[in-house]
């Protein structure tokens, strides 16, 4: 029976599906719904180019607020045809809405004195609505299936496109046309954001199977990867470089997993290979550790008083002594803008400039006190933590992940983890193009976790798609 053998063969460790049946047998694909289209088009806008397109609108509503509020009402009540009991996803689950909670009362609290200010301030909490937007997402396996494609499609054309601005001075980034209520042209990106999505389609094209089947194709991206990332870790900025280590080091650690998974060992060999090219780098050009601003990590900067480092300690250091001052349960709320907490900025005179302390968990103790930190805190650790031991051990309780899905969370792992350590030096998930992508992922891979089987549903499941072929071989054969 060579159709049956065929789809034996052929069949996915999560067992036997409709995939195996022929082409004439398959039901036509149908088009995505157009809620999740606009949800995808706002994230394509914001992986490939980065802020300018998320100021499409007219103030202070901007296309954002428009994908948020379908999304909401459209995505993020979808759930799956079998639910399956997840009790560390119930757990986060309740600690993101006590964080909306918590942000909103606080908003509530600031928006009588500061209005849209205070509403402003609070994307830091609103945007975590996305978290249920990812879970929603997730819940239609075979719609989350086709999405994961897309997202990695927009990584791998930022790889691109983010080369290219990075080749180009920044120019590219520059062109277009002028959004007058915002002063930028509308391809007009952050650094470290742009940055960030640009080693993240590096990582899909160098760590994963992607584009197998075209290897000219993949050749011609792992070349242009490769000028990417050295473009990239040669550039100015301090925060997207640790990101980035701190993802390949995600990585690294899941390769000594006792399965581990492709994603993880090509991180493993990327790193083993980095390091002695690093180092012949730095014995072999001269000047290259100023070149390439490593001197910008030293210890040093953070005593001189005219560097960054010193600069963003010292606007940390008097932050923490307000909240302690004047309220250390719940911080200083939103509206009000830190920067006149700095003694260099206090005559600033657009305090939207520096209206955060380029630090998301500073951000997080200034506007939430402690009591929001907590709450953060506990939100990174159980989440990415929880993530990264299911990909670990393959599986959930008696659940088991199918490989493919293990290599796909094991890049959102790494890429929570990117987003965090970029954040920890810039105001970016204050804003929506890390803000919004943080949260709609750790939602999305939560909600990825929700299709696993057991052993033995895997074992019926691969006996019934068995016995339905082998019906329509006879049929086929009478």
């Amino acid at each position: 029976m060579p159709l049956l053998s065929h789809a034996v063969e052929q069949a996915p460790e999560a067992g036997l599906n409709a995939r195996t049946l022929t082409a004439r047998q398959r039901k036509p694909v149908r088009p995505l719904p157009w809620p999740v289209l606009l949800l995808l088009a706002y994230l394509g806008g914001i992986t490939i180019i980065g802020k300018g397109p998320t100021y499409l609108g007219y103030p202070p509503l901007f296309w954002g607020e428009v994908v948020m509020a379908v999304s909401l009402l459209l995505i993020a009540p979808l759930r799956p045809q079998v639910q399956r009991a997840d009790p560390q996803r119930a757990f986060l689950s309740l600690l993101i809405v006590l964080w909306l909670v918590l942000g909103l009362t606080l908003t509530l609290v600031g928006l009588p004195e500061w209005k849209l200010e205070a509403l402003r301030d609070a994307a830091t909490v609103y945007y975590a609505l996305f978290y249920f937007v990812g879970l929603g997402l997730a819940a239609q396996v075979q719609i989350a299936d086709r999405v994961w494609k897309v997202l990695t499609a927009f990584w791998v054309i930022a790889l691109i496109w983010g080369t290219a601005d990075l080749l180009s001075g920044k120019q590219l980034s520059m062109m277009g046309p002028v959004l007058p209520w915002r002063g930028v042209p509308i391809l007009f990106n952050a650094r470290d954001e742009t940055g960030q999505n640009l080693a993240l389609g590096a990582l899909l094209v160098i760590g994963t199977h992607m584009l197998r089947k075209q290897p000219f194709l993949k050749v011609a991206l792992i070349g242009v990867s490769i000028i990417g990332l050295g473009s990239l870790l040669g550039s100015e900025g301090r925060a997207v470089r640790l990101g980035f280590v701190a993802a390949v080091f995600v990585l690294v650690a899941l390769s000594f997993a006792p399965k581990p998974i492709t994603i993880a060992r090509r991180a493993r060999m990327l790193a083993i290979t980095a390091v002695p090219v690093a180092l012949l780098l730095l014995v072999t050009i001269p000047d290259l550790r100023y070149k390439a601003q490593l001197d910008r990590f030293s210890e040093e900067s953070f005593s001189e008083k005219e560097t960054t480092a010193y600069w963003r300690l010292l606007w940390w250091e008097r932050l923490l002594e307000e909240v302690v001052e004047r309220n250390p349960a719940f911080g200083l709320g939103f509206g009000e803008s830190l920067h006149v907490y700095h003694p260099a900025l206090e005559n600033l005179s657009d305090p939207w400039m520096l209206r955060a302390p380029h630090n998301i968990h500073v951000t997080v103790l200034a506007r939430m006190g402690f009591v929001g930190l907590m709450i953060w805190i506990l939100i990174l650790v159980f989440g990415i933590g929880t993530l990264f031991f299911r990909v670990w051990r393959g599986r959930s309780g008696a659940r088991i992940c199918p490989k493919a899905r293990r290599e796909e969370l094991a890049f959102w792992v790494a890429m929570l983890v990117y987003t965090i350590v970029n954040s920890s030096f810039g105001v970016l998930m204050e804003g929506p193009v890390l803000g919004i992508w943080f949260w709609l992922a750790l939602g999305f891979a939560f909600g990825r976790c929700g299709d696993w089987k057991t052993a033995r549903e895997t074992s019926l499941q691969r006996r019934k798609v068995i016995a339905r072929l082998a019906l329509l071989e006879e049929g086929c054969a009478a």
